[in-house]
């Protein structure tokens, strides 16, 4: 062990030692808390009015794609002669069963590449 000292140091502790005003700083502190509170209000704000527009404007063009969404999503893969066989294998006998596989593929491959 040294015992050379730093003067960097010994600047630092100096540093730590002397009064501060209390109250000056409190103030202070409450000064950028309240003008961060207001720069995050204003920012929220205005991405919600954004996000309005463009629910808005994005509002028939997504209710279509819904619609088609449900008139293609239940169409069987296979068609099943048997009423009872039909019935029983119909919840992965569609397209949204495919669909939702090849969703689970994706993340599991995903997981795999990248984790």
């Amino acid at each position: 062990m040294t015992t050379a000292r730093d003067d960097r140091l010994q600047a630092l502790f100096a540093a730590a030692e002397q009064e501060f005003d209390g109250s000056a700083f409190r103030s202070d502190v409450m000064a950028r808390i309240d003008g961060q509170r207001r720069r995050t209000v204003v920012t929220w704000s205005l991405l919600s009015l954004v996000a309005i527009i463009v629910l808005i404007a994005m509002a028939t063009p997504f209710i279509e794609a819904l619609r088609l969404a449900n008139q293609f999503l239940p169409v069987s893969l296979v068609d099943i002669e048997t009423d009872w066989l039909r019935q029983t294998v119909s919840p992965v006998n569609s397209v949204a069963a495919a669909v939702a596989v090849a969703a689970v593929a994706v993340q599991m491959f995903y997981r795999k590449i990248f984790r």
